[in-house]
């Protein structure tokens, strides 16, 4: 058999696949089972009768630590008052007419309805420069109870709404729009209060309703509140923050955990975001998914960020980093 490409894998699963049992099982898999060693050792004289080891078919680099070492122990914190992670962003900086998707893990902390701003990419290499053009990003809106994801170029919108209550089936906010997105109506979440979103975009579409999907846990929200299709025009992005809007970051300012912020330089396909999404499971995407993978943020002790291709060089401000119960 094959194994699976994501969630846990047994040693009873590998012995199967490599059609070992009795003895070898003693000589090599105890030691794969305590995690002790990362390979099989092949060697013809410490096998039974001097034999040849199995032929392997398929192999699967899983690793018995993460890499970097503090991957999916640590989430930021943003208590919703002046935090913030922001930094520059370089290599990848027009978004306007490319392909890119962007994947994070978020936990929802607001005890009551706010309006909040979960990352923002911005033209503007300075923070509270007061100004809202040229910028990307994903907002919760708390009015409207809705999701939006603007893409605005000089003043105009480019966007996608989409309400978590007309939602339902997949976010499991409620039907109720007057049931705000909060601590204790998270929807549907992993066991550590979680969900995962991804949001797409195909470059070439001059609609925001064929350019922008959003994913909840790997599923796509398909009811579209509006959608705005304003002349697209070149903006180049100098900055990312995240749990705030840049141009001023008391204004949206989120009361969220956030985790594994990823971007890819493609459009993930669904079955893509449901590997990444692995049934609730959070690891880091770069572990798990390769496929042009431009940037990952992640997080460990004392505060500190870490990110995979240091195209991003970000601080935070303000929030925490926490470890996993």
């Amino acid at each position: 058999m094959a194994l699976q490409s994501s969630g846990p894998i047994s040693v009873s699963d590998v012995k199967t696949e490599l059609g070992i049992d009795g003895i070898e099982h003693d000589i090599g898999m105890k030691a794969m089972e305590n995690g002790t060693v990362d390979t099989i050792n092949t060697n013809s004289s410490n096998r039974p009768n001097g034999s040849a080891p199995h032929s392997l078919s398929e192999w699967y680099s899983y690793n018995h630590t993460a890499t970097p070492p503090y991957s999916n122990d640590y989430y930021y914190t943003n208590d919703g008052v002046n935090d913030y992670i922001k930094g520059t962003w370089s290599n990848y900086t027009t978004l306007h007419n490319v392909d890119w998707s962007v994947s994070f893990w978020v936990r929802q902390n607001q005890s009551t309805g706010a309006s909040q701003q979960l990352w923002d990419w911005n033209a503007n290499s300075t923070l509270n420069s007061g100004n809202s053009n040229n910028r990307v990003f994903l907002q919760y809106n708390n009015s409207l109870n809705r999701f939006v994801v603007r893409l605005r170029t000089n003043s105009t919108n480019f966007d996608r709404q989409w309400g978590l209550h007309d939602n339902n089936g997949a976010t499991g906010t409620g039907t109720n729009s007057s049931v705000k997105w909060t601590s204790s109506n998270r929807g549907n979440v992993n066991s550590d209060g979680f969900c995962h979103i991804a949001i797409t975009f195909d470059g070439s579409q001059s609609n925001a309703t064929n350019a922008f999907k959003i994913y909840w846990n790997g599923s796509e929200l398909t009811t579209q509140a509006v959608a705005n299709s304003g002349t697209k025009t070149s903006a180049t992005f100098a900055s990312l923050s995240i749990g705030a809007a840049q141009h001023n970051t008391t204004s949206g300012n989120s009361n969220v955990d956030i985790d594994e912020w990823a971007f890819y330089k493609d459009i993930l396909t669904s079955s893509e975001v449901s590997t990444l999404y692995n049934s609730g499971t959070i690891v880091s995407p770069h572990t798990l998914l390769t496929n042009n993978l431009h940037e990952v943020v992640q997080f460990g002790a004392s505060n500190s960020i870490n990110t995979y291709n240091s195209n991003y060089s970000g601080t935070i401000s303000g929030g925490s980093t926490n470890t996993y119960a």
